[in-house]
């Protein structure tokens, strides 16, 4: 028995319950100990600065006061938008009393339903924008309201107190007085004031100004802190800028334009008109156009502006860079003959005059007065296409033409290793190229000028910050000899005359120069449209000192024909005379009658 109990004492001891438990609490215990220390560590040293910030940020108030957005002027100091101030009315629904009742005010003083302000009073958060943009008066009216209670009830105490915790936060908002004018120039803003089409967007950061902000440091209940965080920073407002826009030519051009798409059934229309020396454009339209105080009833083929961004084919007007570059390099003269008859043969394809005639002689003058495409062809041929699409690239067509507008587009040409004795026939009349309506101005304007290529613009002046006006002047280029600018002038005067296409372009007082073009519409993946045309007229006068230049273009007319001097001649005459009267440019005498250049009386075409 005792060796037995002697075995049984000798085995091991089994641990008492409490000794485990004992250490089950000490690891949770250095668990919970490392975790704290961890987390002090963090709080005190990892992100000590970021909390911080955080607790200031729920003590400090910043209230953000909007900046005035710099007024647009058009040359004359007319308004073409500016902000004025009104008010976004808020508050907090949870103070509100008798709900229907104050609804009720709201929309009596600020427009709008009774339901809908009701609505949002019924909000369980602390901030409700009850109207945006509401025009001081009715706010002092509104105000001076509240303040008056016909009777001292507990219904109308709480409503004169709902009423007086209203918030009224000072904005701008952005009008434009000359509603349609230039709109499309102008552009507009979005609902946050900011720049999103026409020269609103292009200047938008010398528009758009500094907003202010001020910073209070306040109690739980929502007072200042004497001694807290008190800073101001009062906003700053935008630049005023001045447009080389002229409202009244703007407005006439429009008239006539609209006027000319509708007699013509046309689908839209462009025009440009601008000063052929310094590049200020006075005005760039197309049809239809828009009121940027009424966004709501507008469409995107009204707000783009055809005349600055869309890229077509001009056709004939084009002829006037063919001339040019024949001029310049030597190859023709005015005087040198072609034998022109009304139709050639190029590979599968036949380029045809407008108008059938015997095969004979022409000179250079008379092929351009006639709009001969197969007399410009002849140009071009002796041109060969090294020395024709040099002149294209110093005409700038494969730049942007630099105008200040957003979209603006270069022009296309083929790489020159692709192109065929075709296509350089066709270039030659303006087919197979394509290029922007204020493009086209602009390679016209430095035949009008004397031989400088120069840059469109519409900026002219920043009073307050005239270090942000681009130097406009130092951006020209001379890419023409003035004899040679001189010769041609000639030529185009011989146009608008009774030997040349352009001769129902009659403008009394004045000689002209220009060129009328009627350009086929290709179709994508179909070639060119035999019923769809572009239809226009470039030109400008005095001719011997050219001052104010201007082009017409009516996209496919569907009435009345649609040769570009018919369709586009006189809406030419009658704007460029106008904008002749408003910038009191003298008349020249001879008006209608242009000293022609050679060539017999011809159809009215091309």
């Amino acid at each position: 028995m005792s060796q037995a109990r002697s075995k049984k004492s000798s085995g091991p001891r089994r641990k008492q319950p409490g000794t485990r438990l004992l250490k089950l609490f000490t690891a949770c215990f250095l668990l919970l100990f490392a975790l704290a220390i961890g987390r002090l560590f963090t709080v005190q040293i990892l992100r000590a600065k970021t909390l911080t910030q955080q607790a200031e940020n729920q003590r400090t108030a910043e209230v953000v006061t909007p900046a005035q957005r710099g007024t647009i002027y058009d040359r004359q100091g007319n308004v073409l938008a500016k902000s004025v101030q009104v008010y976004n009315i808020s508050v907090d629904p949870t103070v509100i009393g008798p709900k229907h009742t104050v609804a009720r005010r709201l929309a009596q003083a600020f427009g709008g339903t009774e339901e809908t302000y009701y609505t949002l009073l019924l909000r369980k958060t602390h901030y409700a924008l009850l109207a945006k943009g509401v025009d001081p008066s009715a706010v002092t009216t509104f105000q001076k309201s509240a303040n008056f209670a016909s009777d001292d009830s507990t219904q109308t105490r709480s409503v004169k107190r709902s009423l007086q915790s209203l918030s009224f936060a000072l904005d701008y908002k952005r009008v434009y007085p000359a509603g349609t004018v230039a709109s499309q120039v102008v552009g507009f803003v979005n609902a946050e004031g900011k720049g999103v089409a026409g020269i609103e967007m292009q200047y938008n950061d010398v528009l758009q100004g500094t907003q202010g902000v001020s910073f209070s440091e306040r109690d739980q209940a929502g007072n200042p802190i004497p001694a807290g965080i008190q800073k101001t920073i009062t906003p700053k407002p935008g630049h005023d800028i001045i447009l080389t826009i002229d409202s009244q030519i703007s407005y006439y051009a429009q008239l006539k334009l609209d006027e000319t798409v509708a007699s013509h059934e046309a689908t839209t229309g462009a025009v440009v008109v601008m000063d052929p020396r310094s590049g200020e454009v006075y005005a760039a339209c197309s049809s239809p156009t828009f009121d940027p105080n009424d966004l709501k009833n507008t469409t995107n083929a009204a707000i783009r502006n055809r005349a600055l961004v869309d890229l077509y084919e001009p056709g004939s007007t084009f002829k006037t860079l063919t001339l040019a570059g024949g001029l310049q390099g030597g190859y023709v003269t005015p005087t040198t003959s072609f034998s022109v008859p009304d139709n050639i043969q190029i590979g599968d394809h036949v380029v045809r005059d407008a108008d059938p005639h015997p095969t004979g002689p022409m000179t250079v003058a008379q092929i351009i007065q006639r709009s001969s495409n197969v007399g410009a062809t002849r140009i071009a041929n002796t041109m060969g296409v090294d020395a024709f699409y040099q002149t294209l690239i110093d005409f700038g067509l494969t730049k942007d033409p630099g105008i200040d507008f957003p979209g603006s587009a270069k022009g296309y040409l083929a790489p020159k290793n692709s192109w065929s004795k075709l296509l350089l026939s066709n270039a030659s009349f303006g087919q197979g190229v394509s290029l922007t309506p204020v493009s086209l101005c602009r390679c016209v304007s430095a035949v009008a000028n004397g031989g400088t290529l120069i840059t469109p613009h519409f900026l002219a002046d920043v009073p307050s910050a005239p270090g942000l006006l681009p130097d406009w002047k130092s951006k020209g280029k001379r890419i023409l000899d003035q004899n040679i600018c001189k010769e041609e002038t000639q030529i185009l005067e011989g146009v608008v005359n009774q030997s040349g296409t352009g001769s129902t372009v009659h403008i009394p007082d004045y000689v002209v120069a220009g060129k009328s073009g009627t350009g086929q519409i290709a179709e994508p993946g179909k070639g060119y449209a035999t019923d769809k045309y572009a239809s226009s007229f470039v030109g400008y006068l005095p001719a011997d000192d050219p001052q104010v230049l201007c082009l017409v273009v009516i996209f496919e007319p569907q009435k009345g024909g649609y040769y570009g001097a018919a369709v586009s001649g006189p809406t030419f005459a009658d704007i460029i005379s106008y904008a002749a009267t408003q910038l009191k440019i003298p008349p020249t005498g001879n008006g209608g009658q242009n000293t022609p250049s050679g060539g017999a009386e011809v159809p009215d075409h091309d």
